[in-house]
């Protein structure tokens, strides 16, 4: 009997489909762009920063200081980091306090630090004259030295009262004498101890400013006098509010 010839099978080709290649390509692509939609939807930003910055330390180089190089005046972190002027009413205080005792004097000061003192000119100058008294002299020596100490600036201000002067008065009118008593307050601070000029000032006001009426005797006499505006150097101020200031040696 004649063996049957066996039907030759077609041999099955190797691999997947072409075309399950590309669906597979389109599937993975797909599946990424949807994790991608997702991560920005529920974005957490402080994890975000934080993933930034381990990145950066990773790929960065940074410098580290220890902190026991840092000098000590460095460490100190300052919530309220103002500064005041250098003080300067205590020792001007201390400077008229007799003549303030006893009326002659009054010092004021303004919270930008700026000190007024107001002297009747009974203790400066003779009446209606502008040559400086010899007790005046001691107390400018010694404003003076405060001048220069705290690098203050300072206007000197002549004010009278409302009294024409006499015919054959020594000066023509109430502005000539302000002006002239102004002026020799600076000229012998600077003369004698070395003011700067740009650190002083003259201004005459004659009965223009009177700070009491000068209707009566003893208003008038308290309108003739000197003022001195002082005001704290920008260069000297110190700081204020070191109850919020935060030690790093503490931590």
């Amino acid at each position: 009997m004649a063996k049957k010839k066996a039907r030759r099978q077609k041999p099955p080709t190797p691999g997947a489909p072409l075309w399950m290649a590309t669906f597979a390509d389109i599937a993975i692509l797909l599946l990424c762009f949807l994790v991608l939609i997702l991560s920005f939807s529920t974005l957490d930003e402080p994890s975000f920063l934080k993933v930034t910055g381990s990145i950066k330390r990773a790929f960065g180089v940074q410098a580290i200081t220890p902190a026991h190089d840092i000098p000590r005046a460095e460490r100190i972190i300052a919530t309220v980091f103002e500064t005041v002027p250098f003080e300067v009413r205590e020792p001007i205080q201390q400077l008229f306090k007799e003549l303030e005792d006893a009326g002659l004097v009054t010092v004021e000061d303004d919270e930008a630090g700026e000190v007024t003192v107001r002297i009747r000119d009974s203790v400066a100058f003779a009446f209606g004259q502008a040559q400086l008294r010899e007790e005046f002299r001691e107390l400018l020596d010694q404003l003076g030295e405060t001048l220069v100490a705290s690098q203050a600036t300072m206007v000197v201000e002549g004010h009278t009262d409302n009294v024409p002067m006499r015919p054959g008065a020594p000066f023509s009118s109430n502005w000539a004498l302000s002006a002239a008593r102004s002026v020799a307050v600076v000229e012998y601070l600077v003369e004698r101890h070395g003011v700067p000029r740009d650190r002083l000032a003259a201004e005459a006001y004659a009965d223009s400013r009177p700070v009491v009426p000068n209707d009566t005797a003893e208003g008038r006499a308290t309108n003739r006098r000197v003022e001195f505006r002082i005001k704290p150097g920008e260069d000297l101020r110190v700081f204020e509010g070191f109850d919020d200031f935060i030690d790093l040696d503490q931590q």
